[in-house]
């Protein structure tokens, strides 16, 4: 087994039992007595909105398999102050962005400028928050087992070190359009962030559909990287966003349309998060958690009473279509700027 496959099974499946420790906490751990909601907003904005902060210390540090497995062990210190619900959402959210942010930053070094390895370490994240769920309700709540399983996967992390990473502190080049492409990248992530919690698919409780869906999300981000390298990242993310609109049109009374309108919409994960790190060089962890930001930006709205709005299936399609035209700027502006910063 080569040291990049370890890497990314190591990380990738750490990711999934992370997710699911959280979402094990956060549905079957603590006892809220019906402010589950607070606590739910308050651990989101903790796990994403301090990815950037703690992204941009980690850049400083140099420490990403730190920030990694110390991620591991908050959130398994977490479950066990079930009983003090707001001290086990504080160490759940931080433990989770440190996470993030270290196997981040591992990942976009893999291969640098490439789309294919970073989705492979965000994909299980999406199969994590399925199996806690499913565990939770077959199995209960075992906050020491999960605990245990938490730590025994830092400690692995720990022993296979680092890859090496590249970072550079000094000022990165820029071009004409630079500002402009790192909006419209943050644009297609928040939209993206929007449509796929609002989304409203009444056949997922059918559990071997959901089963289905959630393969398929993940294969997406999972195999978007590998098809843009190959064939091109305009083709593939954009041609994808193109496709997936007028799946999820249908996505509601059609599951198999769903399944694979989720499939195609996807596809872009990988390349935007890419395409930012390539405009940060030397910068990962900041570029991890500037895309973990826009992606609770885009999931806030879905929090509130708008998102009985924006799941309405001609507002996914329009925002479907906005995102495709915006990402297909937004990457054209992005090879311009690539072949100047190179001429």
């Amino acid at each position: 087994m080569s040291k990049v496959t370890t890497y990314l099974l190591s990380y990738g499946l750490t990711h999934a039992l992370v997710d699911a420790s959280c979402i094990i906490l956060l549905l079957g751990g603590i006892d809220v007595k019906g402010d589950l909601f607070r606590y739910i907003i308050l651990y989101n904005l903790l796990a994403f909105g301090l990815q950037l902060p703690l992204g941009w210390l980690n850049d400083q540090i140099q420490r990403p398999v730190s920030s990694a497995v110390s991620g591991c062990i908050l959130v398994g210190l977490s479950l066990q102050f079930f009983y003090n619900p707001l001290v086990a959402i504080l160490l759940a959210g931080i433990g989770n962005a440190l996470f993030h942010v270290g196997g981040g930053t591992v990942s976009l070094s893999l291969s640098p400028g490439k789309a294919s390895f970073p989705g492979l370490f965000v994909a299980p994240g999406g199969i994590g928050l399925f199996a806690g769920g499913m565990v939770l309700k077959f199995y209960g709540f075992h906050p020491e087992i999960i605990a245990s399983l938490l730590v025994t996967m830092g400690l692995a992390l720990l022993l296979l070190k680092s890859p090496e990473i590249i970072y550079k502190l000094q000022k990165p080049k820029t071009s004409n359009f630079f500002a402009l492409i790192l909006i419209l990248l943050l644009i297609t992530i928040c939209i993206r962030s929007v449509v796929g919690l609002s989304v409203s698919f009444p056949w997922k409780s059918n559990l071997n559909l959901l089963i289905c869906l959630t393969a398929a999300i993940a294969l997406g981000k999972g195999l978007g990287g590998f098809l843009a390298d190959y064939f091109g990242w305009i083709k593939i993310a954009v041609g994808g966003l193109a496709i997936s609109a007028l799946l999820l049109v249908g996505g509601s009374k059609l599951a198999i349309a769903g399944i694979a309108g989720l499939f195609f919409f996807n596809l872009t994960m990988p390349v935007t998060l890419v395409a930012i790190s390539n405009l940060l060089p030397g910068k990962p962890g900041f570029s991890f958690g500037l895309s973990a930001l826009a992606v609770l930006v885009g999931a806030l709205p879905t929090f509130f009473k708008t998102k009985s709005f924006l799941s309405e299936s001609p507002v996914i399609l329009l925002l479907v279509v906005i995102s495709t035209i915006i990402l297909y700027f937004g990457l054209k502006l992005y090879n311009q700027h690539q072949i100047q910063l190179k001429s």
